[in-house]
């Protein structure tokens, strides 16, 4: 008998911050440095399992995608040919975000770091905004044409 879950991409990246901030103390115990700057193979390694293991693989599974989703924390110049995770902030329409990574700015992984792209999806710059209040969109790049995805029915 299949379960399904309704969720959002929203939640499945609260989902992963939650993993993370769950796990900050054992890491602490174990030696293992997670701040930024401090931060080094350890740390990177199980953020990306996690990353791939709770939100990759839930939009590939149930969106039909090649596992070509922008990588967490890492830089690209460009966006057009990759599939990745837009933030939206309330009341601004204007410019377009993409989720970089978490940040740590008053208090563990209390941000967001974001790409700021053009109309052709190349980067123009970086900004930080407060994780509370941003949404998150899966962007589809099907052959060139966006799928915009909020939310997703995960067959369990």
């Amino acid at each position: 008998m299949n379960i399904n879950w309704n969720t959002s991409v929203t939640e499945l990246i609260r989902i992963f911050r939650g993993a993370l901030l769950s796990i900050i103390p054992w890491l602490e115990k174990a030696k293992i440095k997670w701040n930024e700057g401090e931060a080094y193979d350890d740390w990177d390694n199980i953020v990306e399992s996690l990353y791939l293991n709770l939100v990759c693989s839930t939009l590939n599974g149930e969106v039909s995608v090649e596992n070509n989703i922008a990588k967490y924390n890492f830089t690209y110049s460009d966006y057009s040919t990759i599939n990745f995770i837009e933030v939206k902030r309330k009341g601004n329409s204007e410019n377009r975000y993409i989720f970089v990574a978490f940040q740590s700015s008053f208090s563990p992984l209390d941000s967001v770091k974001v790409a700021i792209i053009d109309e052709v999806n190349k980067v123009v710059g970086h900004a930080i905004f407060k994780f509370d209040s941003l949404e998150f969109i899966f962007v589809n790049n099907i052959t060139g044409n966006q799928e915009l995805i909020n939310s997703l029915d995960v067959t369990l």
